[in-house]
């Protein structure tokens, strides 16, 4: 598949803030609005380039973050749902760094 350079800034930036979210969401606070972004730009980028990241996965990882962001729920329900949600960061870190590594190569 043929990809413009924009995608491979997008793609790289993408695979970036996967790792950073990953790590700091266990961290930052939950009213925060950089996952949200980070979403909205991973959805962009997938309907961009369609069957690169399992959609399931994908939309699994934006409820997680709609969950944390507006709800209030008690402390083990939070974990469960970050720990599903770290679980959604890790497959799309990989298909995003094994996609980037195919696309330099």
């Amino acid at each position: 598949m043929e990809v413009p350079g924009i995608g491979l800034l997008l793609g790289f930036a993408l695979a970036v803030a996967t790792v950073w979210l990953g790590i700091n969401r266990w961290t930052i606070k939950l009213e925060s609005n950089w996952p949200l972004v980070y979403y909205g730009l991973l959805v962009v980028f997938t309907n961009m380039f369609p069957g690169m990241v399992n959609p399931y996965v994908l939309y699994l990882a934006v409820i997680c973050g709609l969950f944390l962001r507006f709800e209030f729920m008690n402390e083990r329900v939070c974990f469960f749902i970050r720990f599903i949600e770290a679980g959604c960061f890790i497959h799309i870190g990989y298909v995003l760094f094994k996609t980037l590594l195919a696309w330099v190569g």
